[in-house]
């Protein structure tokens, strides 16, 4: 698959076993994994998402059992793998002890939709003694001044946000975004990863046309819900073929 790309997967959705067997099975086909670890007021997911956060807040599954399941994830050589979650469970948990199971857990980077960049300071210091990359975002408003600040920080890959909206909505990039991906990719030392929106072989094309990879979740959790890992394995070959 052409790019630098990156599947979402909620963390133990829909049960520990499936979610172990799907994320090993899409780090074959994909350059990194993000999990999502379920929070119960999330801001940038979108209903299906949400609702598989849902479900596994409702089995009592916290982010200690998630972590202890990314341990058993067959991570090839040159992937990574990026947890997804939101401030409140790292300050709530305090003292660090986020930052440790990540670490104890072998993941790579960190995903934080919710924390502005003026608050990013208190909460990198710490990913960073552990090795841990703390991913950029930009978005459709951002400043050129400010995607510049990002590329310049940005260690794994920049986020780049896609629209104005949740995961799991329509791809639609303007003009005026167009150019800002192109000017963030002129930029950066690290890969420009394009996301919210990506749900086959069509938007896949449109983000590598526009970006130098894409992030794929949505989708992916509807397919792994319906028709069980071998189904989502039958549709990564599929897209993969689609995109060589």
């Amino acid at each position: 698959m052409r790019g630098y790309n990156g599947l979402y997967l909620m963390g133990n959705f829909p049960d520990p076993a499936t979610f172990i067997a799907a994320a090993s099975v899409g780090l074959r086909y994909f350059n990194f994994l993000e999990v999502g670890i379920p929070f119960s007021d999330p801001v940038a997911d979108g209903p299906v998402i949400e609702q598989a956060a849902g479900e596994v807040l409702e089995k009592g599954y916290c982010a200690g059992d998630i972590f202890k399941r990314i341990e058993k994830i067959v991570c090839p050589p040159g992937k990574k793998i990026y947890i997804m979650t939101y401030a409140n469970q790292i300050v709530g948990r305090g003292d660090g002890a986020f930052v440790r199971m990540m670490k104890q857990a072998g993941a790579h980077g960190i995903i934080l939709p919710d924390v502005p960049s003026v608050e990013r300071a208190r909460f990198e210091e710490d990913f960073a003694k552990h090795g841990i990359d703390f991913i950029r975002f930009i978005t459709p408003e951002s400043t050129n001044e400010q995607i510049l600040k990002a590329v310049s920080e940005a260690a794994g890959f920049v986020y780049c946000i896609s629209i104005r909206g949740i995961t799991g909505s329509a791809l639609s990039l303007d003009v005026e975004t167009r150019k800002k991906i192109a000017f963030a990719k002129k930029h950066s030392k690290t890969p420009v990863v394009l996301g919210f929106g990506i749900r086959d072989a069509e938007s896949a094309r449109v983000a590598l046309h526009n970006a130098d990879g894409f992030i794929m979740g949505t989708c992916a959790i509807e397919i792994l819900k319906r028709e069980g890992v071998s189904g989502l394995e039958n549709f990564f070959a599929k897209l993969t073929a689609a995109l060589a």
